[in-house]
């Protein structure tokens, strides 16, 4: 077979079908199909890279083999293809006409050349690509017929020419390519890119950017059937800052839609927070795998995410629970979720926000262990019986800390009552009682149970008790007979000398009603390792245990004298808390101490002289 004569050049940017139209064009004036069957080609075959088709053309149009297949999406299976080593389903190409009107029209402008001709792009039958490089444009998208689009022939599919290109010219929207696109066009020409998206295969780079695109540009209730070719543009530009930098850039996408999500009633489920995305990866209708994404994505879930034991996420079983929500713990341990939310936030493992979702998750280890304590607990009203002592004794001991019990409403509710303490709570409190006593058959005469000594000694049951936790006393006995607060007596006299001589100042209790505050709020003052807080004296025993805390008066005004709370303020204004607190804050007026902190806000006294201001 002899070699076309002229010789007509194959430009690199256009695919083999087209420098077929164009030399059928030049040397016959004929289309492309009886074109290539009179030189005994079948144009399928050289439309799907057939060996045999390539080099009979190469030789025909004398050119390199090369030279076709760079361009050539070569079958390798049904709807599989090889380009340039790389592997690509059906789905990456573009099954109809795209173009850019401009570079047809320059294709057009010299009409002497007739061997110019219209070329088609390879870059256009790809359909990351959707921007024209050379012109700065959207490219054109136009349906045809599957069997007429095949070949792509734009002098016959595109049958506009001068004013009417121009206009499909005016109308096409200026964008630069998007980094996918140069990424796609890059990769093809075998230069290195990212190293995430390196290391997956072409086609698993882009769906992944463009689906993780889609969830960032256009959130979890985005369809991929509904986007149009500028939506996906856009996707593609979002997902590329995102897969672009790695696994670590994949992850900060999904806990940024996570956050998003946080705070709602509704439960936050796979499908509901990344939408499309999820379904894509846990579709069972494809054969295509997606790559990495899909580990990356189950490893989230499975951090970040209750799921149960054994539960099945892409493909893969999680083993043993690693998070609780409040909804599933208290559904675990046979618990009110309300009980189980206010217990959890008391003890730290959740926030302490009124609104936090009972779908907050947190670790799963740590969870069962509050539950569990929450079961094994005694209720507060229950305690003078288990204690063997009175409710007023009861709540002097919780009053002091010497009882620490489980709360059973929100941490900062001034009013809140202790409904709860573990059963391990009371058990270690009367052991280090009964460590105290001396086992007696007869008690002495001059030996008196805790309340009567209190009358005499003039001080509370629960300073007494403080002083036989701490050592301070020594002469204490219990009754063989009878166990419980009630079974032990003191000696009034030592009570009254020790307590004289350790006990200044005033009890925490005192302390916290003089300030004005729930006793929650004063221990959590105490507690906090920097910021201000009343000065307290921190008493220490012979044993070691069971610090006693006081307080001097002076220290408290000095205290009330700097920092008031939102309350108090209310109060001096004769207005309603919340009305106390807007006017503040159109003031400027900021808490020292805050309420998430402590359970109810601090101000500077002195700040609150803005409001008059105001």
């Amino acid at each position: 077979m002899s070699v076309l004569f002229p010789h007509i050049p194959i430009d690199p940017i256009e695919t083999p079908i087209s420098f077929a139209a164009r030399l059928a064009e030049f040397h016959l004036c004929t289309d492309l199909r009886s074109f290539l069957k009179g030189m005994g080609i079948y144009p399928k075959e050289l439309l799907s890279g057939k060996a045999d088709a390539i080099e009979c053309f190469a030789h025909l149009a004398g050119v390199s083999a090369a030279s076709l297949y760079r361009n050539t999406a070569c079958a390798v299976s049904k709807r599989r293809f090889d380009v340039r080593g790389n592997l690509l389903s059906a789905e990456f190409f573009n099954p109809g006409i795209v173009f850019c009107p401009a570079c047809l029209r320059d294709d057009d402008t010299d009409a002497c050349d007739r061997a110019r001709g219209r070329r088609g792009h390879f870059a256009w039958t790809l359909r990351p690509v959707r921007t024209c490089s050379i012109h700065g444009l959207a490219l054109t998208y136009r349906k045809v017929a599957q069997w007429d689009a095949k070949f792509r022939e734009l002098d016959r599919l595109v049958p506009e020419r001068g004013a009417e290109l121009d206009k499909l010219v005016d109308e096409a929207q200026p964008q630069s390519p998007s980094p996918l696109q140069d990424y796609v066009i890059a990769r093809l020409a075998g230069a290195a890119g990212p190293s995430w998206l390196d290391s997956q295969t072409l086609e698993q780079a882009v769906r992944s950017t463009e689906m993780l695109g889609m969830l960032a540009g256009f959130g979890a209730e985005a369809k991929p059937s509904k986007l149009s070719h500028q939506d996906w543009d856009r996707a593609g530009r979002a997902g590329y800052f995102v897969t672009s930098a790695g696994e670590q850039g994949i992850r900060e996408l999904l806990y940024t839609v996570q956050g998003g999500f946080r705070g709602r009633s509704a439960k936050p489920g796979r499908r509901k927070l990344f939408g499309a995305t999820y379904e894509w990866l846990a579709s069972s209708g494809t054969s295509k795998e997606p790559g990495d994404i899909k580990r990356i994505m189950r490893e989230h879930i499975f951090e970040t995410m209750e799921v149960a034991t054994g539960g099945q996420v892409l493909g893969d079983m999680l083993p043993a629970r690693r998070l609780h929500s409040v909804e599933t713990l208290a559904s675990e341990s046979g618990l009110d979720a309300r009980t189980m939310r206010n217990v959890l936030a008391a003890k730290g493992l959740i926030p302490v926000e009124a609104k936090i979702s009972a779908y907050h998750v947190f670790d799963a280890q740590a969870g069962r262990a509050i539950a569990a304590s929450v079961q094994r607990r005694t209720n507060v009203s229950d305690l003078p019986e288990a204690l063997n002592c009175t409710r007023t004794q009861v709540d002097q001991l919780i009053d002091e800390g010497l009882l620490l019990p489980i709360s059973d409403g929100p941490t900062d509710a001034a009013g809140r009552t202790w409904k709860a303490v573990p059963n391990k709570e009371i058990a270690r409190f009367l052991t280090d009682l009964h460590e105290r006593a001396r086992v007696v058959d007869v008690i002495a005469s001059e030996m008196v149970p805790i309340s009567k000594a209190a009358e005499k000694a003039k001080v509370p049951c629960v300073a007494i008790v403080q002083l036989i936790l701490a050592g301070f006393l020594e002469n204490i006995t219990r009754c063989n007979q009878e166990e419980g607060y009630a079974a032990l007596h003191v000696d009034p006299l030592e009570v009254r000398t020790q307590a004289a001589l350790r006990l200044p100042g005033i009890s925490a209790s005192k302390a916290f009603g003089r300030l004005k505050i729930p006793k929650s709020t004063g221990w959590a003052l105490i507690d906090r390792d920097e910021g201000p807080s009343p000065e307290v004296l921190t008493i220490k025993g012979p044993t070691g245990r069971y610090p006693i805390y006081r307080f001097a008066e002076e220290s408290l005004e000095a205290f009330m004298s700097e920092f008031i709370t939102d309350v108090r303020v209310a109060n001096a204004y004769d207005v309603q808390k919340l009305v106390a607190v807007s006017r503040m804050k159109k003031a400027g007026i900021r808490p020292v101490i805050k309420k998430a902190e402590v359970g109810v806000d601090f101000y500077r006294v002195s700040d609150i002289a803005k409001l008059e201001a105001a």
